[in-house]
């Protein structure tokens, strides 16, 4: 049994020191687009001396992702990427301190989504679970495990859940959480409108005309059908969370706004389920002796 915790405590301090080291080269990383970009190529060379690859192959793979690094927006990506790496890092390090990283996490968010232009429509590293990078696999942390914490920022819905919603229910904050419900729904908005994912974009020789169009048309879409209903499960969640007359009358005029929408129908079912259920509780207090 000595044996046995002594191994457990040296495996330990060996996973700490693997961390400490990763954070520290990831938070250089994240210093500049360039410098992720070097990170990106060190990690390179480490897996494949570590796969035992040829140094020719390796100089062939790091010609190629010279010339896709020489783009600014692939530079970009990967410095956010780090980021949110990092994050992930202490998140799975402290988990029942979440809300801690909430305000960091809250401006990796903005900094993503407030200027989208920046990655030149190429986001697929930040759609990759950061314990799956290069990065990650560098330093042995691709067998991570993280508990209600999202592995990609792009995970919209799983990033508001998780991260920044529960606090604001707890304390029954809810302007704050409205607030964050309206962040969420720009932010999906946002994503639907700038980096359509390449198997909604499909195979083939599209031109450029033809995409911006395609993604035209599928914004309209998320505009008149997935934006009203996001707002109603902002309605829907603020009055579950307390805020039970405001919302009420927000959801009536929800329904009477989008009274075509396809799922009027079901928004009047639940709409008139919290309020027969909310009469019966009621009536239910009055004849309680």
């Amino acid at each position: 049994m000595e044996k046995l915790d002594a191994l457990r405590d040296d495996a330990k301090t060996k996973a700490l020191g693997r961390m400490g080291n990763a954070l520290t080269a990831f938070k250089a990383g994240m210093a500049s687009d360039d410098a992720a970009a070097e990170l990106y190529l060190k990690c390179l060379e480490k897996e494949f001396e570590d796969q035992k690859l040829s140094s020719q192959d390796f100089r062939e793979r790091k010609r190629h992702e010279s010339e896709r690094l020489d783009r600014e927006g692939t530079k970009r990506c990967l410095r956010h990427q780090l980021r949110w790496l990092v994050l992930t890092l202490e998140a799975a390090e402290k988990p029942d301190q979440i809300s801690a990283l909430v305000p960091r996490a809250s401006e990796a968010m903005e900094s993503i989504f407030d200027s989208p232009a920046q990655f030149e429509m190429n986001v697929e590293a930040l759609r990759q679970p950061v314990t799956q990078t290069i990065f990650a696999k560098a330093y042995q942390l691709d067998g991570l495990k993280v508990e209600k914490w999202p592995l990609t920022p792009l995970d919209i819905d799983q990033v508001f859940e998780q991260v920044f919603f529960p606090p604001l229910r707890a304390k029954q904050s809810f302007e704050s959480l409205r607030e964050q419900w309206m962040r969420r729904i720009r932010y999906e908005g946002i994503a639907k409108k700038e980096w359509r994912k390449p198997r909604e974009r499909g195979e083939g020789d599209k031109d450029e005309k033809t995409i911006k169009r395609e993604s035209s048309v599928e914004y309209e879409k998320f505009v008149a059908e997935t934006q009203p209903e996001l707002m109603w499960q902002m309605e829907m969640d603020l009055y579950k969370a307390g805020d039970q007359k405001r919302a009420a009358v927000r959801m009536l005029e929800h329904i009477q706004t989008h009274v075509t929408h396809p799922k009027a129908r079901e928004w009047a079912a639940q709409f008139r389920g919290l309020i027969d259920s909310a009469k019966g509780a009621e009536t239910a207090d009055k004849t309680d002796p």
